[in-house]
């Protein structure tokens, strides 16, 4: 097969799991022609760990920086046509990158990817992810991504490593849903294809990111008006997602009150203001933050407003 395959591990805190994560790879039908193992800034005994592995595994230390800057040092240290950013309490099913790769071979997509069985703390609650609702030519595999996430995790996608140069690497303003926001520029760049296979096991370990609502909604929003912009200044045509500057705020609105989110409700507010939605929505939740405010609720989780941070940024 003339794939060839770079896997990628960010890591922090995590070698309790980290060492299933890398016997996944090192026990896949295809082999990767490397494996780095990215140690964002960790505490523990990571570095020890890999060493176990000898010259399988590609350790590399950098200073904490999130997720996203893991992966983009991580890429930097790989040669493989196609990369896959497997998270360090995930683990890669038998078979995965075999099927993956095949997939890849007979596609000119930019993106492949295969089903995910993603496990709560509670066993009833184990799904079947990854569904392929984002296959098709550009800007299918965007407006599949702009509302959710129908690819739910890195780790079940090989990508090209010329899209990944072509368009830029994960934006490391993102400390939450940094995959949407990766998936959406390269929805409107590349097609998408679907592995009709089992390709990734994913937990939801403590602490987990994909486990905070309030970052989810907070950092949805951001990536949304990011993506509007950046398309903007690429002058790629938005029509295709219908949406309007309210249509975001009263999204984010609505998650807020469904999860009672209360913690960011006044950060969304200041969002919604600034892009002068004023809608039911945003009267409803004006009167529920006086509400709250009234009650001693605090509204100001303290997220960062970073959608218009990539401007600075010329891989971005």
């Amino acid at each position: 097969m003339s794939v060839t395959i770079s896997v990628v591990i960010p890591a922090y805190n995590a070698a309790r799991w980290l060492q299933a994560a890398v016997e996944s790879v090192l026990a896949q039908s295809l082999q990767a022609i490397e494996i780095v193992v990215v140690d964002d800034g960790s505490t523990d005994d990571i570095a020890e760990l890999c060493r176990t592995f000898g010259s399988r595994v590609r350790y590399v230390r950098r200073e904490n920086g999130g997720l996203s800057a893991a992966r983009n040092t991580g890429v930097a240290h790989t040669s493989g046509d196609w990369l896959l950013f497997l998270d360090a309490d995930d683990v890669l099913v038998p078979g995965a990158l075999e099927a993956l790769a095949r997939t890849a071979e007979s596609t000119v997509a930019g993106v492949v990817y295969g089903f995910v069985l993603q496990r709560r703390e509670v066993p009833n609650e184990t799904k079947l992810h990854g569904m392929p609702y984002a296959v098709g030519e550009p800007p299918h595999p965007a407006k599949a991504h702009f509302w959710w996430t129908a690819i739910p995790t890195a780790g079940a996608a090989l990508i090209r490593r010329s899209l990944n140069e072509t368009v830029g690497g994960f934006d490391e303003n993102f400390r939450q849903v940094e995959d949407a926001e990766y998936w959406l520029r390269r929805g409107v760049t590349a097609p998408f294809a679907h592995c009709d296979a089992l390709v990734l096991d994913k937990s939801f370990s403590p602490g987990s990111l994909g486990k905070n609502t309030m970052g989810s909604i907070w950092y949805r929003l951001q990536l949304q008006r990011k993506f509007l912009q950046w398309c903007a200044l690429k002058q790629i045509d938005t029509s295709f997602l219908g949406v309007r500057a309210s249509d975001l705020s009263d999204h984010a609105l609505k998650r807020v009150h469904f999860e009672r989110a209360w913690g960011i409700l006044d950060q969304v507010l200041d969002q919604a203001r600034s892009m002068d939605a004023r809608t039911f929505w945003y009267w409803r939740s004006v009167a529920t933050a006086r509400a709250l405010r009234f009650c001693g609720v605090k509204m100001d989780a303290g997220y960062p407003v970073v959608f218009s941070k990539w401007k600075s940024l010329s891989t971005v």
